[in-house]
């Protein structure tokens, strides 16, 4: 009978190797301009790396594999070294899951699908040791929590930031900006709600998000938040998402469903995004 610490081992094997597996998919797919997050926060996580999105996914990949090599090195030579070097991935791999779900909790505000199952992995490989009766890994759980905790008490760029919660749509417009104004005037022409804030406040915190010009719309979704960029990308969004809505409220009344007033608004995620080549008005004015 196969005794506990062999069980821990070979599933913290198994694990290391499918994360290791999920890593290099992604890098794959990315390879045809594909990826399996389809979320805004990954493309927000990606832009800020400094060499390219690549850059982490190999690290990831790097530490995966190499904690699946060690598992499998641990099998044949016992060694105490092999178990620190397990734990010291561990470990650092863990602060740094702290500071990514920090960032993404409280700078971007949105879900990254591929961090947050990669999070989940890491965390998931750390248990196991910690099960298998490598209390050291512990620290890793400390570290953490630490860096998750400085990721709030450390202010974004720009300041503390009040955003409308409530507003499903913010647009950032300047005063000098003539586009920004068009895109105002035909959105109170067709009626659509748009919560208008002045940019003057907020450039700092736009300019954190790789963002320099406007007007900028902000899609505040419940779960995910996306940025669109130029007057005709703006009013070309906003004009197939209130037609999105009028079917809907259509098909919905015409059922006579006796809870049509309590249906939900689609998934504003589902609509067609604008590519960044087809609306993006080229005379933008940069934020001040």
């Amino acid at each position: 009978m196969i005794d506990r610490k062999h069980l821990y081992d070979r599933l913290f094997l198994g694990v290391a190797v499918l994360a290791a597996v999920f890593v290099l998919t992604e890098i794959v797919m990315k390879s045809f301009g594909k990826s399996i997050c389809v979320y805004e926060g990954c493309k927000m996580t990606a832009q800020y790396a400094r060499f390219g999105e690549l850059s982490i996914f190999l690290i990831g990949f790097g530490a995966f594999f190499s904690l699946a090599f060690l598992a499998i090195a641990n099998r044949f030579l016992r060694r105490p070294l092999i178990e620190r070097f397990i734990t010291l991935i561990l470990v650092v791999a863990l602060a740094c899951e702290g500071f990514f779900m920090g960032y993404l909790a409280f700078q971007v505000r949105t879900i990254c699908l591929f961090c947050v199952i990669i999070f989940g992995f890491m965390v998931f490989l750390s248990i196991i040791r910690v099960l298998a009766g490598e209390r050291d890994v512990l620290a890793g759980f400390a570290a953490l929590v630490a860096v998750f905790a400085l990721q709030y008490l450390v202010l974004p760029a720009g300041g503390q930031i009040s955003l409308p919660s409530g507003e499903r749509f913010v647009l950032f417009y300047s005063k000098d900006c003539k586009h920004c104004t068009e895109v105002m005037k035909e959105l109170d022409e067709k009626k659509i709600a748009v919560k208008h804030l002045e940019v003057t406040a907020y450039s700092a915190y736009l300019k954190s998000m790789g963002i320099d010009s406007v007007p900028t719309l902000l899609v505040n979704d419940a779960y995910q938040k996306h940025y669109l960029t130029g007057k005709d990308a703006i009013l070309q969004y906003l004009i197939s998402c209130t037609k999105q809505d009028k079917t809907a409220n259509k098909k919905t009344v015409k059922r006579a469903d006796p809870e049509a007033g309590l249906f939900s608004q689609p998934n504003i995620m589902s609509w067609p995004i604008p590519s960044a080549d087809e609306g993006i008005c080229k005379q933008d004015e940069v934020c001040k």
